[in-house]
């Protein structure tokens, strides 16, 4: 049993030595492909070095040394970079350095990059202070003077790579390194990349990656780096979700720290007025006003509500009791439809509402003026003032109808609008107009 027991630690110490012995082959080999570089490098040792320390960080106790994975981290980022030398030769048809340089970066493997970095990360969580150390460039040797240079290309790598897979459009990959080039950065200079970070966050929203826009960008928020893009980011992804009250909560949190952002204030007042909370929803448009005053979309807003104080409508869709300052509301109204038709809106379908709105705002103000005339009169004046009464709505009923004119050459075919320009017509006395609408409407 003794002897038994006795070849036993000689088997063992030989295994021990053979293992130790691999990290040192992948290092000779390593340094042989080095030697190489300057004239014509050969692969062959780094396929000899990564064989051997691959072994290595299999073995139970050079698993557990920052030697076998500085080496380790070396060897791979060199066959990272053999491999993008390979790549940026099958691109000879480029002829400009950096497209070809950069489209290389995006379609090169990142297999062995990556393992280089997990071999760095590996470090850090073997000696923190030798890793602190390392990246801070604090070396005592020349073999960590080696190791700090693969650190600082492994950054180098990382910011190229992001570029790269962004130019060839692998959105979900270059939001990855962007976001691990912010980090990286952070953690070395003690200063926030919040470049690199928003970098990320945009990548990953044209990735589509829902997971990373919403890591990414409540990073920002959490690190205090974030801007307006960041809550309007996550304020979308969560009304896409159904997540109402998470949405709410971030539109709350973003008004609060970028009071003046337009964007933040135009989503809380789409929502006020689609609870029909138009006081503040009013409040709201006119602080945007304020700031852009030639923007059409939001002088129809704005005007739209007005609007809807002036006239407004049971659950049911019913009109109900006017305001007791309807009069001024009206006018408020008109006003900023007004403006909203001078500067033209962009898209046809908003020039049409808003010239819609206005001949409507005219016509029902026409309406009103006259059932409260009518409420007035008596039993014995009522005919002898019905005429009065009349000629003050026509009035308005005659403002009405070029707006709506206007509004069907953009439509021609919107039934609505043909519909109140038929009524206004006959109103009016043009029976003739009448007619002929009636006939398209026929149609």
């Amino acid at each position: 049993m003794k002897f038994v027991s006795t070849i036993f630690l000689v088997i063992f110490s030989f295994n021990t030595f053979a293992q130790k012995g691999k990290v040192q082959a992948a290092w000779r080999a390593l340094s042989d492909y080095e030697s190489t570089l300057s004239d014509n490098p050969d692969a062959s040792y780094l396929t000899k070095a990564k064989d051997n320390i691959d072994l290595a960080v299999t073995d139970a106790e050079t698993s557990k040394q920052v030697k076998t994975y500085a080496y380790r981290l070396r060897i791979y980022l060199a066959l990272f970079a053999n491999n993008l030398r390979n790549e940026e030769k099958n691109l000879s048809s480029i002829n400009d350095k950096n497209e070809r340089l950069q489209t290389a970066y995006g379609n090169v493997s990142t297999i062995e990059f990556d393992e280089a970095n997990k071999s760095l990360m590996k470090i850090k969580e073997l000696d923190i202070k030798k890793f602190e150390k390392i990246t801070k460039g604090e070396t005592d040797s020349e073999e960590d003077g080696k190791l700090n240079m693969s650190v600082n290309q492994i950054q180098l790598y990382a910011a190229n790579l992001a570029t790269g897979k962004y130019k060839v459009k692998k959105y979900d990959e270059a939001a990855d390194y962007f976001y691990a080039l912010a980090n990286s950065k952070t953690f070395m200079t003690g200063i926030k990349d919040t470049s690199n970070f928003y970098n990320a966050s945009v990548c990953a929203q044209k990735a589509k990656n829902q997971a990373k826009m919403l890591e990414y960008n409540k990073k920002m928020i959490d690190e205090n780096i974030a801007s307006p893009y960041n809550y309007q980011t996550i304020y979308e992804l969560k009304i896409a979700q159904n997540d109402t009250t998470g949405a709410l909560q971030f539109l709350k949190d973003g008004r609060t720290r970028f009071p003046n952002d337009i964007y933040l204030l135009n989503k809380e007042t789409e929502l006020f007025l689609v609870k029909g909370d138009q006081e503040k929803a009013l409040a709201n448009l006119k602080m945007a006003i304020e700031k852009d005053s030639t923007n059409s979309i939001l002088q129809f807003a704005i005007g739209n509500v007005y609007d809807n104080l002036a006239n407004p409508k049971t659950k049911s869709g019913k009109d109900t009791t006017k305001p007791a300052n309807y009069e001024e509301l009206v006018q408020q109204a008109a006003k900023h439809y007004q403006k909203a038709i001078d500067l033209k809106p962009n898209t046809q379908d908003t020039y049409f509402n808003v010239l819609y709105n206005m001949g409507a705002l005219y016509n029902n103000y026409g309406n009103t003026l006259y059932a409260k005339a009518m409420e007035k009169a008596t039993i014995t004046d009522l005919a002898r003032n019905q005429k009065n009464y009349e000629a003050k709505s026509i009035e308005y009923y005659k403002k009405a109808i070029p707006f709506l004119e206007q509004a069907l050459s953009i439509k021609t075919d919107d039934k609505t609008c043909m519909t109140a320009l038929r009524t206004l017509y006959y109103k009016t006395g043009n029976e003739a107009k009448g007619k002929e609408m009636n006939e398209l409407l026929k149609k």
